[in-house]
């Protein structure tokens, strides 16, 4: 099977661990790995004794090979996100691997990893939203798993006007609004406010980002929906975020939100939603519960 290895950079408290996940994977003779290019740099640069036989690498969603039959991405919650636009549309199954801090989405240990490579895993759809406007530039990915984000640049508020379905809802005056999806309700949307909504839900969820309204609450919405956001500035510009990539979008600017059709195959040999509330965000951590 082909295993294809992401990451970016890992703590030097966990190279033990990512050492011995290597060693799985280079003693296996059941995996053809398949390297991210500058990650094996910094592999070889911190593993100077790292030695594949056999392995081929990959820098894009272009030179991923389309028979990959497993996805390894090695970091946090960040890191995995970086991993949807090099996978897009190739029904790759994506296990995220923790290295990082909270680890949300990358639920599984690297002891988990052995299982993994023997096929051990469930997989689930996770869908992708996706923005639309003609600001777009060139060769961005315009798709998001956890939330798209229209921010300020400069220290005054967006005038934010918004159309569900093309309804208007009364404006935001605010540093921004975010629409995330169900899997990103535990990611920014959670900071901002939003509610926890289980991945399996079919919604979108609204978000104001620190609103100077004191009767604006967070709206939940079908994931049918159209949303429509466009705002006014002092400044020249703002910034349109998806997941962890960025791009300015002029005042006056406009961009519809919705969820696609498109989705990623999500991989953990320990996917508990509620567990992971409870072990990583504490939900009901009470002394009187102990």
């Amino acid at each position: 099977m082909k295993v294809a290895v992401f990451g970016r950079t890992i703590d030097k408290n966990s190279h033990q661990r990512l050492g011995e996940l290597l060693d799985l994977i280079v003693n296996d003779t059941s995996v053809q790995p398949v390297f991210y290019g500058p990650f094996y740099q910094y592999l070889a640069e911190h593993f100077p004794s790292l030695r594949i036989e056999g392995a081929s690498f990959f820098s894009s969603t272009s030179d991923l090979p389309d028979d990959t039959g497993l996805f390894l991405s090695l970091g946090g919650d960040g890191t995995l996100l970086s991993s949807v636009p090099l996978v897009r549309d190739k029904k790759i199954p994506v296990a995220g691997i923790n290295f990082g801090r909270l680890g949300f989405l990358t639920t599984s240990g690297a002891d988990k990893v052995s299982a993994l490579l023997r096929g051990e895993f469930t997989t689930e759809k996770r869908p992708l939203l996706k923005v639309d406007t003609k600001n777009l530039p060139d060769g961005f990915y315009p798709y998001a798993l956890n939330e798209f984000a229209v921010q300020r640049k400069g220290p005054a508020v967006l005038e934010l006007d918004l159309k569900v379905n093309g309804t208007p809802i009364p404006r935001y005056m605010a540093d921004g609004v975010l629409v995330a999806s169900a899997t990103g309700s535990t990611a920014y949307s959670l900071s901002a406010g939003g509610p926890v909504v289980m991945p399996g839900c079919k919604t979108l969820i609204i978000v104001p980002i620190a609103p100077h309204n004191l009767n604006i609450r967070p709206l939940v919405v079908s994931d049918t929906s159209s949303i429509e956001v466009s705002f006014s500035t002092r400044y020249k510009d703002a910034t349109l975020s998806a997941d962890n990539r960025s791009f300015s979008l002029p005042d006056g600017a406009s961009a519809t939100f919705t969820s696609s059709d498109a989705g990623i195959e999500l991989v953990s040999a320990d996917n508990d939603f509620m567990q992971a509330l409870s072990s990583k965000l504490y939900w009901g951590a009470d002394w009187r519960n102990s």
